[in-house]
């Protein structure tokens, strides 16, 4: 702390704080200004003075709290448009109400309302702080933040034409009595906005706004009009009281409250109170960027929560971070403490001696300076957003920005999140829950089988239809699955289906209007005679399906299984054995398997070098690591292949049934087992060591040609295999 003094006090690093302080001062005290007479204007006008009072009392109190806690320098807060424009609107509701009642009595209300509010605004604050909730605020989308943003600029325009001309009406606007007060404020909103858009130097907006205020000068001194005159006709913010701007409101007030009517109002409090989190949240995100280093957002809740409750008990507004008068800190490398002590020594010079001097302030200019804040965000999001947003969300930002010039800002809000719901399941069912889509023909399971079976698989394989699904699956990507399986079955032009498969392995979550869809699936598929197959269901999935009775007890034709690959072989076992050349294979003897690939006479030959040996269910072949010694043969029952991971973990890799032949990689690479082989069934299998191997090149020439000839054409149908799987995969 002591070596951030001592560099601050460094002359040429202090003349740029003293420098910034005051610019940002200044335009601090302008917006206070601009957003008090915003809410105390119209029927209100006579109370301008304590609001403005009122505001700056609230404003050091924020800025105080926030210059003792913040966790950098630099940092400006205080009360913003967005509430202030919700407030404004409340006000004028509350006074057009309150009819019958005495001015006092609608100021008093009004001043309850706005201290409720922040009250309210300060105890939200705290909670999502507290409970670190900041981070479920983050999800509203993008468009709908846009949209609030929009709808509070154009609250805010309203506002400006309303203290510059005392009315919103569109015919009293356009006559000329009103057009000589408003049309200056225009040219000045105008001319602030370019120039912010286009000069990025602090010093535009002040040098600008004081212009404004030497031209109005020059051009009424020149016509002969005198402050009294400029002051009886409404130019001028004043006239004011002498002397201090706050003074102490009279308790008594308190008991002229309409509480009904600010009852009535509850719901556009609320709506002030929770795009305020959202404004907070997105301006400490923004800090951070700027300023290169992490803010902690819940510090900064916890910051101005207590900074709102505090000031509301003297009426003071809802206050949050100064985004722009903070980034000029940061950018002009004036992040010092020093900056907030010099603006909270300013607002308190102006409340304490400056009533007589604010009184001379133009309205053309308080409400040009509205003019500009709203404009500024109407720019950026009607015409900006045209060019950087979808078509879909620029429409959903338009309809909150008319929602809430017609109807109200609650209104706004739940148009707002209600389209954004309906964006995303429109955008969401857009994307499809197929990952891949497979079949038998070109997919395996981890099953070894003979050659002829892989033949017969590839030529009737399509009528296994494999759907390897992604995602979180709802309504909308469910009805595609169930539209994509109804094309498939009623596709005359492909082989017709007796299986389907929908591999969950890569969805995250199924919601419940989702079933419904996922049981459409399966009526379709019973009344069509097609075998429905669901592999690696999540638990909760599978609960969910379930409970909509897709179990396989009280299911027909609906089958689960624990992995694609046992789910897939289940189909290529049923369609095998439908085939009478595949049930010959499977019963024949070794040397009866042989025959149809050797040929009679070199099957006989060969199995006088083979040695027969028959395996009790989960007997091991040969372990992991173990020297390559044998090949084996299987002549019926089944192996399987696992490697081992850790010590005791397996995974499968494969399983090997009749007609197979097993260990010939590890002997050709003349390497180590790469996994341990187990027989899963009680099996027959026959044994080739290495040492007989060589025999057989020796003495029998004719038929070690004609077993490399085959173990190669097996290893290539392997290779082939696995190359249509993968070709599948990528398409």
């Amino acid at each position: 702390m002591l070596n951030e003094i001592k560099q601050d006090l460094q002359p040429r690093r202090l003349l740029t704080i003293l420098t910034i302080s005051l610019v940002i001062g200044a335009i601090y005290l302008l917006q206070v200004i601009s957003l008090s007479v915003l809410v105390y204007s119209g029927g209100l006008a006579e109370y301008a003075q304590l609001g403005i009072g009122i505001g700056i009392f609230g404003g050091i109190i924020t800025q105080l709290i926030v210059l003792l806690t913040s966790s950098t320098g630099g940092v400006t807060a205080g009360p913003q448009d967005s509430p202030a424009a919700i407030l404004s609107i409340v006000a004028a509701s509350i006074s057009a109400g309150m009819i019958a009642a005495s001015q006092e009595a609608r100021f008093a209300t009004v001043l309850m309302t706005v201290m409720l509010t922040t009250f309210f605004t300060g105890v939200l604050f705290l909670l999502v702080g507290w409970f670190n909730l900041s981070r479920f605020i983050r999800f509203i989308p993008y468009p709908v933040i846009g949209g609030f943003i929009a709808g509070t600029g154009l609250l805010i325009v309203i506002g400006g034409f309303s203290i510059m001309s005392d009315t919103t009406d569109l015919a009293l606007l356009f006559q000329s009595s009103s057009l000589i007060r408003w049309v200056p404020g225009v040219l000045l909103a105008v001319t602030l906005l370019i120039a912010s858009r286009r000069l990025q130097h602090f010093l535009v907006t002040p040098l600008l706004l004081a212009l404004s205020i030497i031209l109005f000068y020059v051009v009424a001194f020149a016509s002969g009009s005198s402050i009294n005159e400029l002051q009886a006709s409404g130019w001028l913010l004043g006239p004011f009281e002498s002397g201090s701007l706050w003074k102490p409101f009279d308790l008594s007030l308190l008991t002229q409250v309409d509480w009904g009517v600010i009852a009535s109002q509850a719901t556009n409090l609320f709506a002030a109170g929770m795009i305020s989190i959202v404004a907070l949240l997105l301006s400490v995100s923004a800090l951070e960027l700027i300023a290169h280093k992490d803010i902690d957002p819940r510090r900064e809740l916890t910051i101005m929560g207590t900074a709102n409750l505090l000031s509301s008990f003297v009426g003071g507004g809802v206050s949050y971070h100064y985004l722009g008068l903070s980034a000029l800190a940061f950018r002009m490398k004036a992040n010092s403490r020093l900056v907030g002590v010099i603006v909270i020594l300013a607002l308190l010079a102006v409340l304490l001696f400056g009533a007589a001097t604010l009184a001379l302030l133009p309205k053309f200019m308080v409400g040009g300076l509205l003019l500009f804040l709203g404009l500024s965000f109407l720019v950026e999001w009607v015409y900006d957003a045209w060019f950087r947003l979808p078509t879909l969300d620029y429409i959903l930002v338009l309809t909150i920005l008319v929602v809430v010039g017609t109807v109200g800002f609650l209104q706004g809000v739940g148009v707002g999140i209600l389209g954004a719901i309906l964006l995303f399941a429109v955008s969401y069912s857009h994307i499809d829950v197929v990952n891949d889509v497979l079949s038998s023909a070109n997919f395996r399971s981890n099953m070894e089988r003979p050659i002829e079976h892989y033949k017969k698989l590839q030529q009737v394989g399509n009528q296994v239809y494999i759907l390897r699904l992604q995602g979180f699956v709802f309504f909308g990507t469910a009805q595609n699955l169930l539209s994509r399986i109804r094309d498939r079955i009623n596709d005359s032009k492909l082989e017709k289906l007796n299986y389907i498969i929908l591999d969950f392995h890569r969805v995250s979550a199924l919601d419940s209007s989702a079933v419904l869809s996922i049981v459409r699936i399966h009526q379709l598929t019973e009344s069509n005679n097609i075998h429905l197959l669901f592999t690696e269901t999540k638990d909760e999935i599978r609960k969910k399906l379930e409970l909509s009775e897709l179990s396989e007890d009280k299911a027909k034709l609906f089958h689960y299984f624990p992995t694609l690959d046992h789910g897939t072989e289940w189909c290529e076992t049923r369609i095998l054995n439908a085939e009478a050349s595949s049930t010959l294979i499977q019963s024949a003897s070794m040397q009866g398997q042989l025959a149809n690939i050797f040929g009679k006479e070199l099957a006989k030959r060969f199995m006088k070098y083979l040695v027969r040996e028959e395996m009790l269910e989960w007997h091991t072949v040969f372990h992991q690591g173990d020297p390559p010694d044998s090949i084996f043969f299987v002549e019926s029952g089944q192996l399987s292949a696992h490697f081992e991971i850790a010590q005791g973990k397996f995974i499968r890799l494969r399983s090997m049934g009749a007609g197979t032949v097993v260990g010939e990689v590890a002997v050709y690479l003349r390497q180590p087992r790469t996994a341990s082989i187990t027989a899963t069934q009680p099996s027959v299998v026959y044994r080739l060591t290495v040492d007989t191997l060589k025999k057989i090149e020796q003495d029998d020439p004719e038929v070690a040609i004609r077993l490399h000839n085959w173990l190669a054409t097996t290893l290539s149908q392997r290779l082939a295999d696995n190359n249509r799987t993968l070709e599948a995969l990528l398409n």
